[in-house]
Parts: C-alpha cells; sequence; structure tokens
C-alpha cells in the first residue's frame, strides 16, 4: 500500500476517534500542536533560505495566541496579536547581525503568528463555539469535505488532467483535477450531512461544500508558492507521502476563516 494511502487509514480514524469522543479541548489540543508544528516547518524553510528569524520566540507567540483565542474568545485573541506585533520586532533588537535581515526576519515571524493562528484559531472556534453535538458533527462535515475533495482532485487529476492550473507553483495541478475536487467536494458534504445527521439546510450545505471546494486548493497554492520560493518540494518528510504538516494543513487553516464567517453571516452561529 502507497505510503500516502497508508498514513490515511492510520491518521484519520485517530482524529475522528478525539473529535467524536474526547471533550473540545481534546480536538483544540490536535489543531495547537499542528499549527506549531507547521509554523515551525514555515520558520525552518525561512532561516534555510537565510532570513534570521526567531524560532522560540515565535512559537511561543503562535501557542499563546491561540491559547487566547480558544480561552478568551475573539477579545483576547486580538490583544494576543496586538502584543505580538509589538514583541517580536523588539526582539529583533537582540540579533547580534542586526540590522542586516530584521526586515526579513520579523516578517515572517509576524506572518507565521497573524496567518496560521488566525487560520488555526478560526478551525479551533468551528468546534468551540457550536453546540456540543453540532459542532461534532460540522468539523466532520468539514474534515470530510476537504478530504473527499482532496482526494477527488488528486485521482481526477491524474487520470485526466491536461490543462495546468499554475505551473509555475505546483505543477501537477490541473484544471481537470480542480473541476473533480469542486463535485467531489460538494458529493462528500452532501454525504456527510445525511450520514451526520446534521441539522444543516440544504443550502448552507452545498454553500460549505462549494466555499471548501475553492479555498482548500487556493490554501495549497499559496503554501506551494512559499516553498517554490524556498526551492523546497515538501515543508518537511516528517510524514511520510504527504510531506510535512504544512503540506497537509495548508487546506484546513485556508478554509476555517471563510467557512466560519459564512455561518456567521447566515446566523447559523451566533
Amino acid at each position: 500500500m502507497p505510503a500516502r494511502e497508508g498514513l490515511a487509514l492510520i491518521a484519520i480514524p485517530i482524529l475522528v476517534a478525539v473529535i467524536v469522543w474526547v471533550p473540545p479541548w481534546g480536538f483544540l489540543a490536535v489543531v495547537g500542536v499542528a499549527a506549531a508544528i507547521a509554523g515551525d516547518e514555515l520558520i525552518k524553510m525561512a532561516r534555510d533560505a537565510g532570513m534570521r528569524t526567531a524560532r522560540t520566540l515565535t512559537l511561543l507567540a503562535l501557542v499563546g495566541t491561540l491559547a487566547a483565542a480558544w480561552a478568551g474568545g475573539p477579545t483576547a485573541f486580538l490583544v494576543a496579536l496586538i502584543t505580538a506585533a509589538l514583541i517580536l520586532p523588539t526582539a529583533q533588537l537582540a540579533d547580534r547581525h542586526r540590522p542586516e535581515g530584521a526586515l526579513g526576519g520579523v516578517a515572517v515571524a509576524l506572518f507565521v503568528v497573524v496567518y496560521i493562528g488566525t487560520a488555526a484559531g478560526c478551525l479551533g472556534w468551528l468546534r468551540q463555539w457550536p453546540a456540543d453535538a453540532w459542532g461534532v458533527r460540522f468539523i466532520l462535515l468539514f474534515l470530510a469535505t476537504i478530504w473527499v475533495g482532496d482526494s477527488g482532485a488528486y485521482y481526477v487529476g491524474r487520470k485526466l488532467g491536461r490543462h495546468k492550473m499554475a505551473p509555475r507553483i505546483s505543477p501537477n495541478k490541473t484544471w481537470e483535477g480542480l473541476a473533480g475536487g469542486v463535485i467531489a467536494s460538494l458529493a462528500g458534504a452532501a454525504a456527510a450531512r445525511v450520514l451526520l445527521g446534521l441539522d444543516l439546510s440544504w443550502q448552507n450545505t452545498l454553500a460549505v461544500g462549494a466555499i471548501l471546494a475553492i479555498s482548500a486548493p487556493v490554501g495549497d497554492l499559496i503554501e506551494s508558492q512559499f516553498k517554490r520560493d524556498m526551492r523546497v518540494k515538501d515543508s518537511s518528510s516528517l510524514l511520510p507521502g504527504h510531506g510535512g504538516f504544512l503540506d497537509r494543513t495548508d487546506s484546513l487553516f485556508f478554509s476555517a476563516p471563510l467557512v466560519l464567517g459564512y455561518l456567521l453571516l447566515m446566523k447559523v452561529l451566533s
């Protein structure tokens, strides 16, 4: 069995068990660890490219921002972001190489905290804010839709892909694969709604499926452009057949704020 499928067969049931049988903090802990590792991978890529970015302080700021978001809500999250925006540039003054590379180093650090912190924070809120049973079912629908869509795009692209979407950023992505991913995402969202018995209208179910069908590949492309810039294939080799945590969470994290915003706009969540 290929490493890609083998790892998925092990990891997905474990994650589903955590979502279903562990209180919300269990899922938040998993998201927090994944975000920290993804952030560390991005920092390592930047440092390997010659950017002097503080590793420990940046990761502490990221973890602290997520803890503030999930313990204190949006206000505490905003305070944590503002604090990080002030502390990280100030800490750069201690770099013995200053001022060379200061702007690039601070930019990477702030990007890790703001981008990954915001995206992962919203993913945690999708589990934390709804009523417990509804939140469990919705997170499962969210993940299933992305996974099914990703698989649809992967296999359709391999078999039928002819027209490249962004050859300079992600040479393997094709418009045919995207079409397959969109169809698979909509089908996955619809099937998950039925199988999970989720109390979500068909209009909102298909809208969430459509948002995920587009946002997931965009999130993947955003990370791919960073990897191409840094001249690396994967963010790390931690996950056999999948690359690193940043490679596996880019779609999930980028999609979460958009889906959360839609649910709040449509007053599904309040």
